[in-house]
């Protein structure tokens, strides 16, 4: 007897296209996160790079502030297409983010220093448009409504995401090694392996979105959308601010980790070793990351996204007091460090679950509330929140290295090490509040604040109800 074929939105069609379609997106919070920074301070040739990319992060924030509410604006009052209402952005988005992610891993050389600044800002801008412009959660929500099937819809692409990543994991290993294969000239080799990695995932990405159906429940959602109905949708949905309030404090417990730790391995256990070390923190990364995501199903099978946003949030928090503690002696055995960092990695692997179902059970509130979804500005807050968690990581690491003006050329010069020279005991202990201490206080933070978390109980209950009850009879609406 054959096997049913499975329907949409769980149709291998639909599961591979979700699967491939955010790959842009996890190439830029994997670059931005973990060594856009290290790239500019260490090997693209600025002077005062520490500084620039401080200014041009807080800069960014200041322009998303403007930038991501009117590209939520544009999506939500965009006609729906024979393509789709989201689609249509998507696709443009991952074309943005893909040459954007080029241009800023290849900063010319020969040219003077201002004018790498202009093109290091013209990089950065098209990054945040193009990621603003991929709107993967509200395209996800037109899909279904059914908590356990957006959870399967989510579970699968996540793994695929994951595994995808792993070139990103040891991006700064490979880069490194065709450094030194160009004659040591490791900016060549960042600009290098950026262009042989995204290029081919911008490609899968575009051809998984364009393998998409989009949903039928963006239809609701065509009326024109003005100033009042955002004001209304901000005033009437707490779920969507306590939620975002949240997400944008405890989501940057994995920022800040990703954006100091680099410098830490770097120098707690010797540059010489810096790429073995960066490999094995990658491998780290990906194994615990994928686990986390594997495990989400069954650990979190019986709770809500809340009660699994309480869980994840102390499952990082713990190991990371453990690291900062033993940090107080000294820089913590490797040996012992990258035990507990993989340990908080399967946290935030399995964290991703019950955020992303409640940023589309946020989607859903705007629905029952008031009959239109904005999935739209939902989507363009949530994007303006994972980028100001970037943004915040790499303003404090950068506030950290200019304390102490940081130098790496120095530090890895001969005359330096010939002279007896060490490094400043202050970038230990300023690097250990960023990428353990700071997480810590932030997930308590993102806990407390989730407190007041309205979905929940008979109140979500209902709300799901009333919503299946107006798609079984639209006549009454």
């Amino acid at each position: 007897m054959k096997k049913a074929r499975k329907e949409y939105p769980l149709d291998p069609k639909t599961i591979f296209g979700l699967s491939t379609m955010r790959f842009t997106v996890v190439a830029g919070s994997s670059l931005m996160t973990s060594a856009f920074m290290l790239y500019l301070t260490d090997y693209s040739g600025m002077k005062n790079a520490a500084l620039i990319a401080t200014i041009l992060l807080l800069a960014g924030r200041i322009l998303d502030a403007i930038d991501d509410p009117l590209q939520g604006w544009i999506m939500d009052n965009s006609k729906r297409t024979k393509i789709g209402k989201f689609k249509p952005f998507m696709l443009g988005g991952i074309i943005t983010t893909t040459l954007a992610l080029l241009l800023l891993f290849n900063t010319p050389s020969g040219i003077a220093e201002w004018g790498k600044i202009v093109l290091l800002s013209l990089g950065y801008i098209l990054y945040e448009i193009g990621y603003s412009f991929q709107p993967d959660y509200a395209l996800k929500s037109t899909m279904t409504q059914d908590a356990k099937v957006r959870e399967k819809l989510l579970i699968v692409p996540r793994v695929v995401e994951t595994l995808i990543a792993v070139p990103f994991s040891f991006f700064i290993t490979i880069a490194l090694a065709l450094g030194a294969a160009f004659g040591g000239n490791n900016h060549a080799g960042f600009g290098v392996t950026a262009a042989i990695i995204v290029i081919p995932l911008g490609i899968l990405a575009f051809i998984g979105a364009a393998l998409v159906k989009e949903g039928p429940y963006s239809v609701e959602s065509e009326e024109s959308i003005g100033i009042k109905e955002l004001a209304q949708m901000f005033r009437e949905n707490k779920p969507l601010w306590i939620s975002q309030l949240s997400g944008l404090i405890g989501g940057c417990s994995f920022t800040f980790i990703m954006a100091a730790i680099t410098y830490y391995i770097k120098w707690a256990y010797r540059p010489e070793n810096f790429g073995t070390n960066s490999a094995v923190w990658g491998a780290c990364i990906l194994l615990g990351m994928v686990i986390g995501t594997v495990l989400a199903g069954p650990l979190l099978k019986n709770r809500t996204p809340l009660q699994g946003a309480y869980i994840c949030y102390a499952g990082q928090a713990i190991p990371l007091v453990v690291i900062f503690v033993l940090n107080l002696f000294g820089a913590v055995n490797f040996f012992v460090f990258i035990p507990l960092m993989f340990v908080v990695m399967i946290f935030a692997g399995m964290n991703y679950i019950p955020g992303s179902m409640i940023n589309m059970e946020c989607m859903d509130f705007n629905h029952w509330k008031r009959g239109v979804g904005m999935e739209g500005m939902v989507q363009a807050i949530n994007n303006f929140t994972i980028k100001a968690q970037t943004a915040l990581a790499g303003l404090a690491t950068g506030a950290v290295l200019v304390a102490i003006q940081y130098d790496a050329t120095l530090y890895e010069s001969e005359t330096f090490l010939a002279a007896g020279g060490t490094i400043p005991s202050t970038l230990y202990t300023g690097l250990a509040i960023v990428f353990a201490l700071i997480p810590v206080l932030l997930s308590a933070a993102a806990a407390l604040i989730l407190i007041a978390y309205p979905l929940k109980g008979e109140l979500r209950e209902q709300m799901y109800r009333e919503l299946k009850e107006r798609r079984n009879n639209p006549i009454s609406d």
